[in-house]
């Protein structure tokens, strides 16, 4: 029996669905919709951003065109430590951290605990740049964590992370907002769960070209049915991150301690170590780095030093998984005798399968447990999700021809779409403008502001085309392939010099824009054709032959 293009993208034969009744299905179907119609654009922000965040170490090498050492824990900075510790008051020395940005620079932040002008808890102390190399020291600022002059090597794959994690909006607010589109993928995967009909043939459906719109559809839901266990495990992880501080752990105070959160501080974390204030020489760190990284095959992401020069000191090195390894560990050292004390769990004080589950939180959600190759994949699956997204809302629209704000959702939908990516090339375009006069971190979010709003006002010139994809493509297209060029016009060195000098990372993140944007170019004039061919049809699709 024919059925109207209106319903084009509603699961058929729902009456047979084993999972639930007609009645709950038709209202869960409803309920999936419009919570996509809602809050789709603002999930695709979030799913988008965060699929490039996944890659946001390497675009911070490919910004400053590499980092000038490729193992910056390899330096010399036990002396160099020692001296700087000299130069501080000793309250500051409490605790030291030490790592490195996206140039190697080395960062070394000798604080303790305070509450800052916002009358929040804050570190405060000094901290040193020290460079890659020589480890002199570049810059030495005082004060409050939060206040400290902004990493300018570091200022494009930070505004990058925290505009995902976020949004750039004040805390906890930013939380809130990223907890609350992980809660709507999370229930959009699982109502996409019970409303496939066959989600093993859906894995192999060959998409039609007979219609325009079947085709749209049968894309979708092969994207879709592959993207379910990502989207699951995406949605989860990036929930627990967003409420687990902010809402979480108060609850679980309040049920299982009474409110008494120091109490739930101890048997999570740990009771606080009795601390001898008795001085004592300190144990080479280079010996424990270099132990560390026999143990564990990889460079430390950075070191934490507690107590400086007492007895109980304890050096605390974190790495990035390994091997088979799915899980970030913490080494354990006495700063005293160097002797080695094992991995400290992320949670709570002896190794359980709470503690690992919680370990794979945040390996599993950014995808940096087996290193540069599960990285691509993980964006590869961040791509898809995000044309879920949008492909849903597409269908949503072209479903209900006649509904008066479908022209305006037609032009928004391609405007996010395209439009943060543009956003995203206008931050990278900023930051490689304003870095060789010293104030990236400025020039990052101006290029990131100034793309948005031109994907804005390129929107109302388009309003009355309807389908403005072709044209928002072509500009991402130009936007993406004009990087690298900007890139090497502002300074950074060509693939040879790469090479040799051990970044092909840059070289890496230069082709896939390369390949992104004349992929972007080519879709944007194919589309166009398309986009003509489908407005001489008329309403020819008002009648879609039945399955």
């Amino acid at each position: 029996m024919p059925r109207s293009s209106t319903a084009v993208s509603e699961p058929q034969g729902i009456a047979h669905m084993s999972l639930v009744n007609q009645a709950t299905s038709k209202r869960l179907l409803a309920v999936h919709g419009w919570s996509g119609v809602l809050l789709g654009l603002f999930l695709y922000v979030v799913v988008i951003t965060g699929t490039v965040a996944v890659l946001s170490q390497e675009i911070g090498a490919w910004s400053i065109s590499g980092a000038r050492t490729q193992a910056p824990f390899s330096q010399p900075l036990d002396a160099r430590v020692r001296q700087l510790a000299q130069t501080v008051e000793p309250k500051y020395r409490e605790d030291i951290k030490i790592y490195p940005n996206a140039s190697g620079t080395m960062l070394v932040f000798f604080h303790t605990h305070g509450v800052n002008s916002a009358g929040k808890p804050d570190d405060v102390g000094v901290r040193f740049l020290l460079e890659p190399g020589t480890l002199k020291v570049a810059a030495r600022d005082e004060g409050y964590g939060s206040e400290l002059p902004e990493d300018r090597d570091s200022a494009l794959d930070y505004f990058i992370s925290i505009l995902h994690i976020s949004l750039h909006a004040p805390d906890p607010v930013g939380l809130y907002l990223t907890g609350l589109a992980g809660f709507v993928m999370l229930f959009a995967v699982i109502s996409g769960i019970i409303l496939h009909r066959h989600l093993i043939k859906d894995l192999f459906v060959a998409p039609r070209l007979s219609s325009r719109l079947l085709n749209r559809r049968d894309r979708h839901i092969l994207a879709g049915s592959w993207s379910l266990p990502f989207g699951f495990l995406l949605a989860f992880t990036g929930t627990f991150f967003s409420f687990a501080g902010a809402i979480g752990l108060p609850i679980v105070a309040m049920v299982a301690f009474g409110g008494d959160q120091e109490k739930m501080t101890e048997t999570l974390v740990g009771a606080p170590e009795t601390v001898s204030e008795r001085p004592a020489d300190m144990a080479n760190l280079d010996s424990m780095i270099a132990r560390s990284v026999a143990r564990t095959g990889t460079q430390p992401s950075f070191v934490s030093i507690a107590h400086w020069g007492t007895a109980d000191s304890r050096a605390y090195l974190y790495h990035l998984p390994s091997g088979r390894a799915v899980e970030a560990s913490m080494h354990v050292y006495d700063m005293a005798s160097g002797r080695y004390h094992g991995v400290k769990p992320d949670l709570g004080t002896r190794p359980s399968f709470g503690s690992t589950v919680y370990a794979w939180m945040g390996p599993l959600h950014f995808g940096h447990f087996a290193g540069l190759l599960s990285k691509l994949i993980w964006v590869s699956l961040g791509l898809a999700a995000s044309y879920v997204t949008l492909t849903g809302l597409r269908l949503w629209v072209e479903r209900r021809p006649d509904m008066p704000s479908g022209r305006v959702l037609g032009v928004a939908i391609p405007m996010v779409g395209y439009g943060v990516p543009i956003g995203l090339t206008g931050a990278a375009l900023g930051f490689l403008r304003n870095y060789p006069a010293g104030d990236p971190v400025s020039g990052t979010a101006l290029g990131f502001v100034w793309g948005c709003a031109f994907a804005v006002l390129l929107a109302g010139v388009l309003i009355r085309r309807g389908d403005a994809s072709a044209v928002f493509m072509a500009v991402l297209g130009l936007a993406m392939v004009a990087l690298p060029l900007a890139r090497l016009a502002t300074g950074g060195q060509g693939w040879p010099d790469l090479v040799g000098a051990g970044q092909a990372v840059v070289v890496m993140i230069d082709l896939m824009l390369l390949a992104g944007g004349v992929f972007a170019l080519h879709r944007s004039r194919r589309g166009d054709a398309i986009g003509r061919s489908a407005r001489g049809e008329g309403q020819a699709s008002a009648a879609v032959p039945a399955e």
